[in-house]
């Protein structure tokens, strides 16, 4: 491949030389050097032929002193990439100690990548526990590459709970050159964790718009910097103006509604809570926002017991739904409809929870049923059996535990689930 290259260069020079040669033949010129009482005297071409002569001869000599060098040079770079090969396999084999021996020593050649080797350098360190070596390879990268090296400072800062240290790091390194995927994700843990989380969702557009992203990653750290956004939210209008600034596709997640109900109650902004709840129910039902729904403070204009009671129709087994139809009856003073939704909900499974609000209902109504009701919760809690509360009979045992035909929003029967 090679050849051809070195081939057409030597004939361009022949024929370069050949016409010089008989230009200056041409001239007839004569150089005349006197060296002390020494004169001697050439033909220009002559003279010329010698120099280019003398010329290759220097650069000949220059490069058989250079052989050595070149050689140590060719044995320091197969040793450094042997080292660093022999250090990713004693890494992956679980010999830390090893690996950073060897990763550190092909860290100090020149003659490779050296941020490779030391970020591998790195991660053995830490594998080995060895803090004083960990602290100069961070050093040590953060002179070579001064962006890899924040993100690894500010790595190590999130990890051992340093927030604030991690997030000045990173704008620091932002400063200097836009930060890549994992220098946004990173600063959007800190901020996370310095409550301002609502500052970090805005990355996740910006993370999405890499190529080749993981989807699902993303997604999860979407949902989780939103619930962070609304649980940091210290006034009622801070929550309001966060949860309607998040998509509706992030509206719908589950964790995220429940993250608005736990913050809502606290805030005491109940009715636009139940408000988002309802709708995202008759969206999509899920028994965990139905629980979160049931189990919001009162409020002023407080209607849940009769749209609880329109759900029913469509989901007449829905442990969450019957419980919250027995909460939602308790506190409107209907203490007998209370108990019984509260013994279907517990026969379609609602568990502990509902004996705990039976417990209360009872309690509050002073019947020594209550320290059963109670002592069921725990057992449930436990992993064991409940008992069953005395006056209860059998045909109000086998009604709790029947299963009613459930029908969608068309009244069509549903099918059974596979």
């Amino acid at each position: 491949m090679k050849l051809f290259p070195w081939l057409l260069a030597g004939l361009l020079l022949a024929l370069l030389g050949g016409i010089g040669w008989q230009l200056l033949r041409e001239q007839e010129g004569l150089l005349v050097v006197q060296w002390g009482e020494h004169i001697a005297s050439l033909r220009a071409e002559v003279a010329v032929l010698l120099w280019l002569l003398a010329t290759l001869a220097l650069l000949g000599l220059f490069a058989l002193l250079r052989l050595p060098f070149r050689a140590m040079r060719r044995y320091a770079r197969r040793l450094a990439r042997e080292r660093l090969g022999n250090g990713l396999l004693a890494l992956q084999q679980g010999r830390p100690e090893r690996a950073e021996t060897l990763l550190s020593l092909a860290a100090q050649r020149a003659s490779i990548d050296r941020v490779p080797a030391l970020l591998h350098a790195i991660a053995a360190a830490k594998a080995a526990g060895l803090a004083g070596r960990l602290r100069e390879h961070r050093i040590a990268l953060s002179r070579l590459d001064p962006l890899t090296g924040a993100l690894e400072l500010a790595a190590a800062a999130l990890e051992e709970g340093r927030a604030i240290e991690a997030l000045a790091t990173l704008e620091t390194a932002a400063a200097r050159s836009s930060l890549p995927p994992a220098g946004l994700r990173l600063k959007a843990e800190a901020l996370a964790r310095l409550g301002r989380a609502d500052e970090a969702l805005p990355m996740v557009a910006r993370l999405r718009a890499e190529r080749g992203h993981d989807g699902a990653a993303l997604a999860a750290l979407e949902t989780r910097l939103a619930v962070a956004a609304l649980a940091d939210a210290a006034e009622a209008s801070t929550l309001l103006i966060r949860w309607k600034g998040l998509a509706p596709a992030l509206r719908a997640q589950t964790p995220v509604l429940l993250a608005l109900a736990r913050r809502a109650s606290l805030l005491h902004v109940e009715a636009q809570a139940e408000q988002a709840l309802a709708e995202a129910l008759e969206a999509r039902w899920d028994e965990a926002v139905v629980e979160a729904w049931g189990q919001l403070p009162a409020f002023v204009g407080d209607a849940r017991l009769a749209r609880a009671e329109t759900w029913l129709p469509a989901h007449p087994s829905s442990p969450g739904l019957l419980r919250a139809l027995g909460r939602l009856s308790a506190a409107a003073g209907q203490p007998a409809r209370a108990e019984a939704w509260l013994h279907r909900a517990l026969a379609q499974g609602a568990g502990s929870a509902a004996w705990e609000d039976l417990g209360d209902l009872l309690a509050a109504a002073q019947d020594p049923r209550a320290a059963q009701a109670y002592a069921n919760a725990l057992r449930l809690a436990r992993g064991e059996p409940a008992r069953e509360l005395p006056g209860r009979g059998l045909r109000e045992r086998i009604g709790d535990a029947a299963t009613a035909e459930e029908r969608d929003e068309f009244g069509h029967p549903r099918l059974p689930a596979a």
